[in-house]
């Protein structure tokens, strides 16, 4: 199934910037258990800030992505199918390999998950 490329940048581009929420939201929950922690090692806090950059980058790849698509030629086409098999997460896999299972995915929570 081939699909506008603008489409499929804007895709990845949207499941960036859902990413760069979820990490927000972390920083805010585990950010008074990172002040207490950085008392007693001042790494903790440089790690909280490498948490911050990975949602600060995370915006910008999807500002990218969104900016590109609008500059694709709307004939510009490609079958996302076996890109998408790559990914392991298989709601996000469905989203952008446009899939049927994952046509009304692009509004669900949160997917797969393990545990460590």
């Amino acid at each position: 199934m081939d699909i506008p490329i603008a489409d499929v940048l804007s895709r990845t581009g949207n499941e960036l910037a859902q990413l760069a929420g979820y990490l927000k939201n972390l920083q805010s929950h585990i950010g008074p258990l990172v002040q207490k922690a950085a008392a007693c090692d001042a790494n903790v806090l440089h790690q909280m800030q490498s948490l911050d950059h990975m949602a600060q980058k995370s915006v910008a790849l999807a500002d990218f992505l969104a900016a590109l698509a609008r500059e694709m030629p709307s004939g510009w086409r490609v079958d996302p199918g076996g890109a998408a098999q790559t990914v392991t997460l298989a709601d996000l896999s469905s989203r952008l390999g446009f899939s049927s299972e994952g046509k009304d995915a692009c509004t669900s929570g949160w997917g797969d998950c393990d545990f460590f």
